[in-house]
Order: C-alpha cells, then sequence, then structure tokens
C-alpha cells in the first residue's frame, strides 16, 4: 500500500477475487474517486484511487477498507445469484410468459352480437333504476354550455 499525492495504491490478489469482482467493485467508486487499475504480475492487479477532492492520509485508507469491504460485498451477492439462478429464471420466465399472454380478439359474429345484446340490457336495466334513458342527467350533474 502507498498513499501520495492524493491517491491510494495497493494489489489486489487475483487467485481471491477474479478481474470481474475487482471491475464491479471499482465501479461502486467511480463516483467519488478516479480509479486506475494495471496489472504488473499475473496473480496482482494493482488499484489506484485518487481523489476528485482534496483527501487526507486517513480518508484515503478509509476508502482502500471501504474498498475492501465491497470486494467481499460483491463477491458474496455473486455467489448469491449463482445459488439463486434456477429461482431467478423461474420468476423472471413466469412474468415474461404473463405479460406476453394475450386473449383472442372476437372475431365471431355471434359473440360480437352477444356482447352488443348485453349491453343494450345493461342499458335497459339503468334506465329502469334511473327512470329515464341512461344518457338522461336525473341529478342535474352535466352542466349547460
Amino acid at each position: 500500500m502507498k498513499i501520495e499525492n492524493n491517491e491510494i495504491s495497493f494489489n489486489v490478489k487475483t487467485s481471491v477475487y477474479s478481474q470481474a469482482i475487482i471491475m464491479k467493485t471499482c465501479y461502486v467508486f467511480i463516483d467519488r474517486v478516479y480509479v486506475y487499475l494495471d496489472k504488473p504480475s499475473k496473480d496482482e492487479i494493482l488499484v489506484v484511487l485518487k481523489g476528485k477532492d482534496i483527501l487526507s492520509k486517513k480518508d484515503l485508507e478509509k476508502i482502500k477498507g471501504e474498498f475492501s469491504n465491497e470486494l467481499l460485498n460483491t463477491i458474496l451477492r455473486e455467489d448469491l445469484v449463482k445459488q439463486n439462478k434456477k429461482v431467478i429464471e423461474y420468476i423472471v420466465g413466469g412474468a415474461i410468459s404473463a405479460a406476453l399472454e394475450k386473449k383472442e380478439p372476437i372475431n365471431n359474429d355471434n359473440e360480437v352480437m352477444d356482447v352488443e345484446k348485453e349491453i343494450e340490457a345493461l342499458k335497459k336495466e339503468l334506465e329502469k333504476i334511473d327512470g329515464g334513458d341512461y344518457e338522461s342527467d336525473s341529478l342535474n350533474i352535466k352542466k349547460i354550455i
């Protein structure tokens, strides 16, 4: 670990954390610091976190600690996704399937006539309840313009 010029640099072992995990972790920090990566050896990735604002040594050490915690967080989230992959696939598949299901449109003339008859029956029922036709304004709700 090295701290100088408003930046902290440290190596992360690729035998512990994959390159993908390291990259996902870096993404979490790009709003707070500039992130630079290098690969000095086959088994390590050099991570350099440079403050966008002036940061104290203590602040830089805190960011490194948060980075280490986020590495663990990211790897655990990845493991959870792998463990629950089938459940996630079933849920997403069911949601997509339900969204794509469509009711068949009414194509049959008899069905159209049945629907129209039902609408007329409902209109007549409303007329009986209201005492006039269904378009009348027995409650004086309509305004004359």
